[in-house]
Formats: C-alpha cells, sequence, structure tokens
C-alpha cells in the first residue's frame, strides 16, 4: 500500500468515531492529521520518487484528502460547540417575561420622575412639549440669542466646540436649552407656549455645576404678555413641587436673550432642607427685541416670556441631595433611596 492509501485508511478507520470525540480528541486529529508536521502534510515529501506525469495527480490526491479531512474535523467542531451552547443554555435558562418584584423591582431615576412631573404640570397650562438639536450651530447658540462676539461664554474654557471642517459653520455642544427658541419662533407661528427639557453641556463642575445637567425651558409668545404672566407661571410651579410654604425670590440679572432679567431663588430652609441660604434654581425674562426679529417675529406685535432651570438643582432641593454629581455618577446606594418613584 502506497503512503496516500495508508492515510488515506488510517483516517478512515477513525472517521466513525468522530461522533463521540471531545475537544481534545478533535485537537489531537487535526495536528496528527493535517497539522504542520502532520501525515498529510508529510505525504508531499513523496513527490520527489514520482514521474512527471504521477506528480499532479499525486498532488491533488493529497489535497483532497487534506480537504476531506479538514471539513469533517470542522463539522464535528462546530457541532460540539453547538451542543455545549445548547447544554449551558438550558442550565441557565431566564424568564425574561417574568415581572420584577421586591427588592430587586425598577424605578425612575429621581431626574426622569421630576422631569416627568414638571412636563405634566405644563401641559396642564395649556404648553406644548418642544425638542431642539444637542449639537448646534454657534449661530442658534449664541449669535441669534443676541450674546455678543466677545462674550466669555463663546470661550473654549465655558463652550464645548467641535471640530470644525473647512468652510462650515462652528458646531458647538449646546450651552443651554435656549438655543432652541429660534427653531421655535422659525417653525411655528405665535401665539405658542411651549416647554423642553433637554442636556446642556458646559465646561465647569463643582458640588452645585455639572458639565452636563438637564434643563427646563419655556418660551410663551402672545400678543400682551408682561413679566406678571411670567411670575405667575413660575410661581405655579414652585408652589407645586415644594408645596404652597416655598419661598422664593427673584433677584434683578442680566441675560443677553431677556431684557428685563431676573434669577430665580428658593429658600432652602422653606422647602424641609437642613441648611441656611438661597439656592438658584434658573434664569428667566421677558424676550429681547433682537432675538425676535432674528426668529422672524415682529417684536411691536408680539411678547413673551422665557424661562431656564436646571433639572438637576431642582432635584436637589426637592431629595435633600448636597452634591449634584450623585445625580450622575451611578452610585446604586444612592438611587436606592428613590425607589417607588413615579
Amino acid at each position: 500500500m502506497n503512503p496516500l492509501d495508508e492515510v488515506r485508511s488510517s483516517w478512515a478507520s477513525l472517521a466513525p468515531t468522530l461522533n463521540a470525540a471531545g475537544e481534545t480528541i478533535l485537537a489531537e486529529l487535526r495536528s496528527r492529521f493535517v497539522g504542520k508536521k502532520g501525515e498529510v502534510p508529510g505525504l508531499m515529501r513523496h513527490l520527489g520518487s514520482l514521474s512527471a506525469d504521477e506528480k499532479p495527480h499525486y498532488g491533488a490526491a493529497v489535497q483532497a484528502l487534506r480537504q476531506e479531512i479538514e471539513t469533517a474535523l470542522d463539522h464535528f467542531q462546530a457541532a460540539l460547540r453547538e451542543q455545549k451552547l445548547s447544554e449551558k443554555l438550558a442550565r441557565e435558562t431566564l424568564d425574561l417575561s417574568l415581572e420584577g418584584a421586591g427588592a430587586d423591582a425598577g424605578t425612575l431615576h429621581p431626574l426622569l420622575a421630576l422631569r416627568d412631573e414638571i412636563l405634566d404640570m405644563f401641559t396642564g397650562m395649556g404648553f406644548e412639549v418642544a425638542d431642539a438639536p444637542e449639537i448646534d450651530t454657534e449661530w442658534f447658540n449664541f449669535s441669534a440669542l443676541n450674546v455678543p462676539d466677545d462674550h466669555p461664554a463663546r470661550d473654549m474654557q465655558d463652550t464645548f466646540f467641535l471640530e470644525r471642517e473647512p468652510g462650515c459653520e462652528p458646531l458647538v455642544l449646546r450651552t443651554h436649552t435656549s438655543n432652541y427658541q429660534i427653531h421655535a419662533m422659525r417653525d411655528r407661528k405665535p401665539p405658542f407656549r411651549l416647554i423642553n427639557c433637554g442636556q446642556v453641556f458646559r465646561c465647569d463642575a463643582d458640588a452645585t455645576h455639572a458639565p452636563m445637567f438637564c434643563q427646563i425651558e419655556g418660551l410663551v409668545l402672545d400678543r400682551g404678555i408682561t413679566f406678571a404672566h411670567l411670575k405667575a407661571t413660575l410661581f405655579t410651579m414652585v408652589r407645586s413641587l415644594y408645596g404652597p410654604q416655598a419661598v422664593v425670590r427673584f433677584r434683578p440679572s442680566f441675560f443677553p436673550f431677556t431684557e428685563p432679567s431676573a434669577e430665580m431663588d428658593v429658600d432652602c430652609r422653606s422647602v424641609g432642607l437642613d441648611r441656611d441660604g438661597w439656592m438658584e434654581i434658573g434664569g428667566c425674562g421677558m424676550v429681547h427685541p433682537n432675538v425676535l426679529r432674528n426668529g422672524g417675529v415682529d417684536p411691536d406685535e408680539f411678547q413673551g416670556f422665557a424661562l431656564g432651570f436646571g433639572l438637576d438643582r431642582m432635584a436637589m432641593l426637592r431629595h435633600g441631595i448636597k452634591d449634584i454629581s450623585l445625580l450622575t455618577n451611578g452610585d446604586m446606594r444612592f438611587l436606592k433611596q428613590f425607589r417607588g418613584l413615579a
């Protein structure tokens, strides 16, 4: 029997046993027959003893045997892995249709629960929920909102600028949800009442500031809107969230996109916090005429107010949280305190 027939016969005698072979046996057979120093590659050493006419036929036969062995081994290897996976899945069955119960039940994050409550409150007052892009042009985020070119908020230390493509307008991660005001004015015709909630981004971080946080933004445009309408809306919001005993104050402030402008503070002790002083929760004011014009609205016909409040700070007041980073660092010991929020 020539060497090729000997190897073929040896392989044929072992092939019926492969159904019961394990990973180790299959690996040994692969090494023995088709490994670098295996029996099939070794057959090529006999080419030198063959005539020129015999060599092509012999080489083709060796290659065919190699292909037959590798295909069979691959087949049984895959079948073995499939069997092991099936056995593992049978042992580790998990019925995802079962409801959570007891201590393992999920719950809303405190920010999501507060967001839903505030949006429900504003929609109950006739507001429509709107949205705007988190990545926007510098024009929508700053220029259209009457922010001067030399305003410090445009500096790199306050704003996240994206890489600028040649010939393209600068893009930023929005620094406030106010960027949606111009979008809203261009998409709709007043009168309207809109409320917007989303993430904003600033280069800032300490106990009461975060580089990414959530803002609630309101915009009202109509004929005859005054600052009194703004105050009444904010008093309704704060007393609904913190109770009728909540003490608030308005402080004159400056924002390029509103005039007059104010910041709203809440007295910490009036909402049950064991700390003295006030906490600012947001800014507000009457929409600046330049902003109305940039949005295509005639300021002689329509007036409006805007409000922008930090959801994270409002949650700090609501739940007595001392460090804003606890709301976003994923600490389960902290989050488990809020089970049952609806």
